[in-house]
């Protein structure tokens, strides 16, 4: 049995205990892993997800947020970051308000914050959001939004920043801003990365791209090393030959694997919705009536495998793009890691890289039979 420590793997010889939720080597409960269990990686952290299991987070229904938890730690999840769509500000505003009740109440994977995806994007790359409710970047009604303080994450088209005033307030309060659904110039993110931002949003999906006169976001993406850049590695919204190709030119460290899933994940075939919008699941593809992918129905450790086959990494440098560099990005606070004093927040592989069991704060959360 091996485990993932220190970017490398070392064998494992039963040492590890967790104490007051917190991973220990020296004393504390002994853990007993899967009979079936060959790796033991840190949780993943998935930091844009919609939805699951039929439900959207923006269903406005606690019960949702719930049922979403309860499900991603069948595939490793141990954090996420529960996702809005460009939608009514009164529902969304609803829907951070009472996912904030639910934080440390969990009942699976534990929110780490929201992700605010819209309503501040561009029209001409608005894809699978609701063009209805979209609105240029506005601090006030960012303000109104985040009365919870619990808006982690910010997804907006940095070319409709007047002066960079919205990214400066992002800064300022602490809150991670990422270019997506964007038409801006390689040289407008390169002035928001001036005044803090440090993420690309489901890269080349969206917004603009790379091209040899009129470089855009994808350019920036590439050249700019301080970005972080999301990827849905479900062989769709990437292809193959191009995931070889982000991992050849990013730093491996700025690589954060996403889901972006919606409510048809873990479902059979047929009609869902997202943002009030009719979506058709077939097969592994969501898709708007128009033809335009609507998020995914992927799971991250498929995310985790698929990257790590299209590459050719190490299992552990795909596990920390779904683990360790979303925890860097996101500022959580002891996650992503297996470190003594770092939360007992633990997946457990099979010798198929298949989910076995998973701890969240220690407890265990899912075991499969």
């Amino acid at each position: 049995m091996k485990i993932l420590l220190n970017h490398e793997f070392v064998k494992y010889n039963h040492r590890m205990f967790v104490k007051e939720e917190k991973i220990s080597f020296i004393k504390g409960e002994q853990i007993n892993f899967h009979p079936k269990g060959q790796y033991i990686v840190p949780g993943f952290i998935d930091q844009h997800i919609h939805g699951a299991v039929g439900y959207d987070v923006m269903d406005n229904d606690k019960k949702v947020i719930q049922a979403i938890s309860e499900n991603l730690v069948q595939e490793g999840t141990t954090t996420f970051l529960p996702t809005t769509m460009t939608y009514d500000l009164e529902i969304t505003k609803n829907v951070i308000d009472d996912i904030s009740e639910l934080v440390g109440h969990e009942e699976g994977a534990k929110i780490g914050g929201v992700h605010l995806e819209g309503p501040f994007i561009s029209q001409e790359y608005i894809a699978a959001q609701n063009p209805l409710y979209r609105i240029d970047p506005n601090k006030e009604i960012l303000e109104m939004l985040n009365s919870s303080n619990l808006i982690k994450l910010v997804t907006y088209a940095p070319e409709l920043d007047n002066n960079m005033e919205f990214m400066d307030y992002l800064k300022d309060n602490k809150i991670i801003g990422s270019v997506g659904h964007s038409g801006a110039s390689c040289a407008h993110v390169q002035e928001a990365i001036k005044h803090g931002l440090s993420s690309i949003t489901h890269f080349h999906n969206a917004q603009s791209p790379h091209h040899h006169r009129n470089p855009g976001v994808v350019t920036a993406g590439f050249l700019e090393k301080s970005l972080y850049v999301e990827v849905i590695a479900d062989n769709i919204h990437i292809n193959k030959e191009v995931l070889k190709l982000i991992y050849q030119v990013k730093d491996k460290d700025k690589i954060s694997l996403i889901t972006d899933s919606m409510r048809a994940k873990s479902m059979e075939d047929g009609e869902y919705d997202l943002g009030g919008q009719k979506v058709i699941k077939k097969g592994s593809e969501a898709r708007l009536e128009s033809g335009i992918l609507a998020g995914s129905v992927l799971r991250l450790i498929d995310g985790v495998k698929n990257f790590q086959v299209a590459t050719s990494c190490d299992l552990a440098t795909s596990c920390e793009m779904a683990s360790l560099n979303p925890a860097r990005l996101l500022n959580l606070y002891k996650v992503g890691e297996l470190k003594e004093g770092y939360y007992f927040d633990v997946t457990v592989l099979d010798e198929n890289y298949d989910v076995v069991q998973t701890f969240v704060n220690g407890k265990e959360k899912y075991f499969k039979n």
